[in-house]
């Protein structure tokens, strides 16, 4: 493995890892999702990384990342969840959306995301053997 691609890889995992702990901490679920998504943005970036001999390009938007890594064939259910996720980059950085946030991210909510981002996480990282 290169050593940019274990970079990558150990800053999404610890990205994950924080999304899970997130999880115990009342009042701050929302951060659950941004982190969520941090970690498989970082993931795709270490599989471009490894795959390539390209830079993973400067962007949180996944169908970029996605197409930069040529992987094919991404089963549809897989698809789906990663482009639900892509919002929740944003949402979590803004003080105009905190009402909405707060709403939006129960805890049952950021929990099923935070499984769905794990197993993701795992059969996306099948792609770095």
């Amino acid at each position: 493995m290169k050593k940019k691609t274990k970079t990558w890889l150990e800053l999404a995992s610890n990205d994950l890892n924080l999304a899970r702990d997130l999880l115990k901490r009342k009042g701050q679920a929302y951060y659950t999702a941004h982190f969520c998504h941090q970690s498989i943005e970082k993931l795709l970036k270490a599989i471009i990384s490894e795959l390539t001999e390209e830079a993973p390009m400067p962007t949180h938007n996944f169908k970029m990342l996605i197409d930069q890594t040529r992987i094919k064939d991404i089963p549809e259910d897989k698809k789906r969840f990663l482009f639900s996720l892509m919002p929740h980059y944003i949402g979590t950085k803004y003080p105009e959306d905190v009402v909405h946030l707060y709403k939006q991210y129960t805890n049952p909510f950021v929990k099923k995301l935070y499984n769905e981002t794990l197993e993701l996480f795992k059969w996306l990282k099948v792609f770095l053997k």
